[in-house]
């Protein structure tokens, strides 16, 4: 009786340690988590910033309550690890030119994460070329966005011509924000530079309204669809929805994500997030997991290649 009652206790003093082992175990036997099953993230629309620098930045105004602190690499890395991203692509929001170097500057101490940065120059002035030529030495360096025209230039004339085509002879490539363009402008830079690879922003910058997409701007999108050089973000659909806070059914972005895709194809889809704008319409988990859910039903190679694929062939970067 009491030989069985000491091995009783020694049992009991085993329980502990078998725990670990068989957690540990599980752990390592455990399939991939996260919002994407496992698929690899790079997300292809951020903004860094330090409102706190001297003479502070031209965006987030400082009314913004939501956007107006400093956004740096801290703040997203917590972001990144929570969320799966494996690689970022930088979109410069600010017009300062020197403002490309200091956004280099910043994340130069992590290359295998910050793979790469659309810069901001004023296309169509005499310093264009000079500028490109100075922060395309740096390899991160993938292109520029185009916002808007700068003060003195007045639409698509020869100077700015001038100057896309010498990014597509640099290869670099031209992300548009489409506050100020528009598709018909699209279709007009993919045929006259058929070289240049154009990314269209925030699934063409249409106010997302959770019902069909109007025939107008179906047919538009699949007009510059046509053009193989040009490509769509998935991206900004909390800033799309124009709600706060942000619709968070699939169903709502659904109608417009199909427009898309069929228009542009597997090949032409690439994720971003536009954070930290995703703010004001939620948790940056929130729209990972609303396009994930979207996506991953037309089977995990589309997935991928919205994800990580098609980024990494676009803006020629890759992950590590």
């Amino acid at each position: 009786m009491i030989v069985r009652h000491c091995r009783m206790r020694q049992f009991i003093s085993m329980i502990p340690g078998l725990i670990f082992v068989l957690g540990l175990a599980g752990c390592c036997t455990a399939k991939p988590t996260g919002i994407t099953g496992g698929i690899p993230v790079i997300d292809t629309h951020i903004h860094l910033y330090d409102t706190t620098r001297a003479g502070g930045v031209p965006w987030p105004k400082p009314t913004d309550q939501v956007l107006y602190r400093p956004v740096l690499p801290k703040h997203y890395d917590k972001v990144t690890r929570a969320n799966g991203v494996r690689a970022t692509v930088i979109v410069e929001a600010s017009d300062r030119v020197e403002d490309n170097q200091w956004v280099l500057d910043l994340v130069a101490h992590n290359p295998k994460h910050y793979v790469g940065v659309v810069g901001n120059l004023p296309v169509g002035t005499p310093a264009f070329a000079k500028h490109l030529e100075r922060f395309a030495k740096d390899k991160r360096y993938v292109g520029i966005r185009l916002r808007s025209f700068p003060e003195g230039v007045s639409g698509f004339n020869d100077a700015v011509w001038r100057d896309l085509q010498l990014l597509s002879d640099k290869g670099l490539v031209l992300d548009v924000l489409m506050s100020n363009f528009n598709l018909d402008d699209i279709v007009l830079i993919a045929k006259r530079l058929p070289e240049l690879k154009i990314m269209v922003n925030h699934l063409t910058g249409l106010i997302i309204n959770g019902v069909p997409a109007e025939a107008v701007w179906t047919k538009k999108v699949r007009a510059a669809a046509q053009y193989p050089n040009v490509y769509c973000k998935v991206s900004g659909i909390f800033q799309r929805s124009n709600r706060s806070p942000a619709p968070k059914k699939v169903s709502y972005y659904a109608p417009i994500f199909e427009v898309v895709y069929k228009a542009f194809g597997e090949d032409r889809i690439i994720y971003g997030s536009n954070w930290p704008v995703t703010d004001r319409g939620g948790e940056y988990g929130d729209q990972l997991a609303i396009i994930h859910e979207y996506f991953s039903a037309k089977g995990k190679n589309v997935t991928e290649k919205l994800f990580w694929k098609n980024a990494a062939k676009f803006y020629g970067v890759t992950i590590r």
